[in-house]
C-alpha cells in the first residue's frame, strides 16, 4: 500500500477553504500530506487510516466509509492543510532561495498579525472538524471495526479519542 494516498483534492479545498480556484496545486498538496500525517492518522488510528487508504487505492471506497469520507474526513484534512499552509503561502522556495510574494497591483501585503489571526480561525476550524469526526466515530465504532482493532505492534497508533476542540470557555 501507498503511504501517499490523499484523502482530498485540491477541488475539495478550493470549495471548502478559502483559497482561490486559481491556486498551484503544488503549493498546497504537500500540506495536505502534512496534516493526514500529523493530525488525521492521530484521530483515525493506523487500522483505519491504513484502511482507508487501501479503499482509496483500489477504488473500492463505498458505504460507511464513503460517507466517513465525504462527511467528516474531508473538511478536518483541508482545514488542518490550511494551518500548515498559511504561514507558507506568502514565499516561494526555489534554487537555494527563499522569497516573498509580492502582491498584485490591487492589493497590499499582510502583517504577521493578520496571518496570525486567519492562523488561529483556520485551526479553530480543524479543530471544531476533528472533534466532529471523533465525536462520530465513538458514537457509531459499530460501523467502523478498523477503529478499534489493534495488533499490538509498536508502530501502530492508536485513535486519540480526547477532545480536539480546545477554545472557548469550560467551567
Amino acid at each position: 500500500m501507498s503511504k501517499n494516498i490523499l484523502f482530498c483534492s485540491r477541488n475539495d479545498i478550493v470549495k471548502r477553504t478559502p483559497l482561490g480556484g486559481n491556486i498551484d496545486p503544488e503549493k498546497i498538496i504537500p500540506f495536505v500530506k502534512t496534516a493526514q500525517d500529523k493530525y488525521l492518522l492521530l484521530i483515525l488510528g493506523t487500522k483505519l487510516f491504513d484502511k482507508l487508504q487501501n479503499d482509496i487505492a483500489a477504488g473500492t471506497i463505498a458505504n460507511q466509509y464513503l460517507t466517513l469520507m465525504n462527511e467528516y474526513i474531508i473538511d478536518t484534512v483541508v482545514h488542518y492543510a490550511m494551518v500548515e499552509a498559511l504561514p507558507f503561502l506568502a514565499y516561494t522556495i526555489a534554487n537555494g532561495s527563499i522569497s516573498r510574494n509580492i502582491p498584485a497591483e490591487q492589493g497590499t501585503g499582510t502583517t504577521k498579525n493578520e496571518i496570525d489571526y486567519l492562523l488561529q480561525k483556520e485551526l479553530n476550524t480543524a479543530q471544531f472538524y476533528a472533534e466532529r469526526l471523533t465525536t462520530h466515530l465513538i458514537a457509531r465504532n459499530d460501523l467502523y471495526p478498523d477503529y478499534v482493532l489493534s495488533t499490538g505492534y509498536s508502530d501502530n497508533v492508536y485513535p486519540d479519542k480526547g477532545q480536539q476542540y480546545r477554545n472557548g470557555w469550560v467551567i
